[in-house]
């Protein structure tokens, strides 16, 4: 009963963070109207990190050592800064829908990176809901994906991919380590060293209004304390829970959702392929999550089968020496 109760509060907890992401998609997009790129990512976890070392000086809970300083140094150049920044940034050169399929990706190169370095395979499943997943994304933003061919354009693409790559990367270190880091320690160190990065890159190559109002002021409370502190927080948790693929799957859904999210509150435009992209997606995600669990309970079934198997022989031979005595 348990176990079941358990489930089902992962599974709830994955669904939330996959609607955070989707809005947060929809404020980072609003938010960028009257913002720097990189000067806006750098201010949000900033904001983000002090929030949550306030909270844990207060409960006295903060936790410092050599390896939670070193791991959240790498996991904030390698996680936030690097691929937030890229992701900032390309938006200016990229249509928002090409962009979420690129920073997908990383689901992608995780579950190569974690078969290489951690020998853990994903299964048949995971690796066909991946596709589906995948599909989805392509079929939703198909319209966009077509560029110019533009250099800066095709730099963009590039960047984002090489940032994501090393973001799978730092995900799948940080999960082999993650049961002996103090979590909310690690993620405030994470955002700060990240978002220090983004502020020094911001001021060196970044020229115009920093300051914050209105939307973009709104877009930046939203990001930090909904997007970064609590979003990033459930990701944690999820990587403590799941296998790679699972906890990073929320990020096929994430983008869709805040396509919803436009057609409710934008007044956006949905077209008919966003529904059929919309179903793949869904059944990729089921695939990927659900499979495990059905593989498990067939080998069980095949388990159970051959012991039966094998005591039917086994009488059978007796009978056979009764026979023949």
């Amino acid at each position: 009963m348990i176990s079941i109760v358990t489930r089902i509060h992962v599974h709830l907890l994955f669904c939330l963070l996959a609607i955070i992401g989707g809005t947060t998609w929809a404020f980072q997009k609003t938010g960028l109207e009257d913002s720097l790129p990189l000067w806006s990512a750098s201010m949000r976890f900033l904001l983000a990190s002090l929030l949550i070392a306030f909270f844990l000086c207060i409960t006295k809970k903060i936790v410092v050592s050599k390896e939670v300083v070193m791991i959240s140094g790498l996991n904030g150049l390698m996680y936030f800064a690097i691929p937030f920044g890229s992701v900032y940034w390309a938006s200016v050169y990229l249509p928002s829908g090409l962009v979420s399929v690129l920073a997908a990706s990383i689901s992608v190169f995780a579950l190569f990176i974690n078969r290489l370095f951690k020998g853990t395979p994903a299964t048949k499943g995971q690796k066909i809901g991946v596709a589906f997943c995948l599909i989805g994304m392509s079929i939703v933003f198909g319209n966009q994906l077509l560029i110019k061919g533009d250099l800066i354009q095709l730099v963009a693409m590039g960047i984002i991919l090489v940032a994501m790559l090393g973001s799978a990367f730092v995900t799948v270190y940080v999960q082999s380590r993650i049961k002996s880091l103090p979590i909310m320690t690690f993620t405030s160190f994470s955002m700060l060293s990240g978002g220090v990065f983004l502020l020094v890159i911001s001021l060196i190559i970044e020229d115009g209004n920093r300051g914050f109002s209105g939307i973009s002021l709104i877009s930046l409370l939203y990001l930090a304390i909904v997007g970064s502190v609590v979003g990033f927080s459930l990701n944690m948790y999820l990587l403590k829970k799941w296998h790679i693929s699972k906890a990073t799957a929320h990020l096929f859904i994430s983008p869709i959702i805040a396509l919803y999210v436009g057609f409710v509150f934008l007044n956006e435009t949905l077209h008919n392929q966003v529904y059929v992209g919309t179903l793949c997606v869904l059944v990729g995600v089921i695939l990927i999550n659900l499979k495990k669990k059905v593989e498990k309970q067939t080998k069980e079934h095949l388990s159970e089968t051959s012991k039966k198997t094998c005591e039917i022989n086994s009488m059978s031979k007796k009978e056979d020496m009764n026979v023949v005595n």
